[in-house]
């Protein structure tokens, strides 16, 4: 017997009626998300909705092994009808039975998406999940001991955890390296990320890295005004511009912390004077912490000083890291400096919160997302070149990621292991169907 509809209005019918409202504070599932984002095809001939073959590819990415359109098109073969149903697929008619697309649908579409708004519409989505309570389906069973040991590593508080710190993001690039854009060029994507969650909250395609300065404004506009005002903005040391400070803070009312290097040679040696000395002269605003674990210790050591007489916006404080790694045997094997420069006065941050901001950094979005679609979804492996597609298809990474995370996963690789084996776990994640929608 043919699998009974979940609904006989369609998403987008709800928002057009006034079925859903977007100012409401219920939060919207990812298809509700979807059925914002225009549709590029004519309307002749159309058969699949837009949202639900959005949320297939979205469904399809989380589970291991689905990174590929020909991949993401045998998941949703297999999927059962319920599933399907659950995210509209279309029925046919005459058996009644639910049939997703074709790869060469799936293609078309993902080609000629306003990527833009994809990235929007994922962000918000993803937004919400942070705002809301944390996930409790994931716990982990029994046994699985990777897992619970990378919940546990990621639970242990650090040595000194500083109070009062400002709502963070992450700012950073990624190139897609097996990819090509129409004129043989290489994709390069600009993220936003969330500091403790590591969710991108939005995502721009920019010409080359060098356009990355020009695009972090745009970027950060497309953020909740509100949101952004008065928080903390990290970027590496390409973003160590005069007009990327006098943005942050001029335009968008927030803060920034930027890392110093050589290409600022002036600011980097105005940096170098005011941070050299005996720790004896640093004694009141100087961090130090110790991390051991996966085979070797680190130590780090952060001292700041006041950025008195230093020609740069805004420039409140400039700060220096200094980072000891060496094997479990306690020895120092490699020594690493770097130095950086923030608005934020002694007042509005200590030694300790700045380390804090430069670690969240890192850990959102170098090791929390690039390193995962590298490692994890075999991103650079991935050689789809026509249209949008290989932007569309990191986002849906991105996406995959940061659900997972909400949902209190740690491991991505266990966790997408883990969900091939109940398709609704996905759906849960993204609260489509009866059961996330209770």
């Amino acid at each position: 017997m043919p699998v009974t509809p979940s609904s006989l209005i369609t998403t987008a019918d709800r928002l057009r009626l006034g079925g859903i409202h977007l100012d409401s504070p219920a939060r919207l599932g990812l298809l509700e998300h979807f059925a914002l984002i225009r549709d590029p095809r004519s309307p002749r001939g159309r058969r699949h909705r837009l949202d639900s073959v959005l949320a297939l590819v979205a469904c399809a990415t989380v589970a291991v092994g689905n990174d590929r359109l020909t991949a993401i098109e045998q998941w949703a073969d297999n999927a059962p009808q319920q599933v399907l149903a659950d995210l509209g697929v279309w029925r046919d008619p005459l058996t009644g039975r639910c049939r997703p697309p074709s790869e060469r649908t799936l293609r078309r579409i993902l080609a000629e998406l306003d990527d833009d708004e994809l990235d929007d519409q994922i962000g918000a989505f993803l937004a919400e999940l942070d705002d809301g309570p944390p996930d409790d389906r994931a716990a982990s069973p029994p046994g699985h001991r990777r897992e619970r040991e990378a919940r546990r590593a990621a639970a242990r508080p650090p040595q000194t955890a500083p109070t009062g710190l400002l709502r963070g993001y992450a700012a950073d690039g990624k190139m897609l390296k097996g990819a090509r854009r129409a004129d043989g060029g290489r994709v390069h994507l600009l993220g936003l990320a969330a500091h403790g969650t590591g969710a991108l909250r939005a995502q721009r395609q920019v010409d080359a890295k060098s356009s990355e300065i020009s695009a972090l404004g745009p970027l950060l506009d497309r953020l909740d005004p509100a949101e952004l005002a008065c928080a903390v903005i990290t970027a590496d040391a390409l973003h160590t511009q005069r007009a990327s400070a006098r943005a942050l803070v001029d335009d968008h009312h927030g803060h920034y912390v930027l890392i110093v290097k050589a290409n600022q040679p002036t600011l980097h040696a105005a940096a170098i004077a005011a941070l050299t000395g005996p720790d004896i002269d640093f004694a009141d605003a100087m961090h130090v912490e110790a991390d051991r674990g996966h085979g070797r210790t680190e130590q780090r050591i952060t001292r700041v000083a006041a950025a008195t007489g230093i020609d740069f916006p805004h420039a409140g404080q400039v700060f220096r890291i200094l980072r000891y790694r060496g094997g479990l045997d306690g020895q120092r094997r490699s020594k690493e400096v770097v130095y950086g420069v923030t608005d934020l006065t002694a007042d509005q941050a200590s030694a300790a919160q700045i380390a804090r901001y430069v670690r969240d950094h890192w850990k959102a979005i170098e090791n929390g997302i690039h390193h995962v679609r590298d490692v994890t979804f075999g991103e650079d492996a991935h050689q789809v070149r026509t249209g949008t597609i290989p932007r569309a298809l990191a986002t849906f990474r991105n996406l995959a990621i940061g659900a997972l995370r909400h949902a209190g996963y740690v491991n991505i690789a266990y966790a997408r292991r883990h969900h091939v084996y109940g398709h609704q776990r996905i759906l849960d994640l993204f609260r489509v169907g009866h059961s996330a929608s209770s």
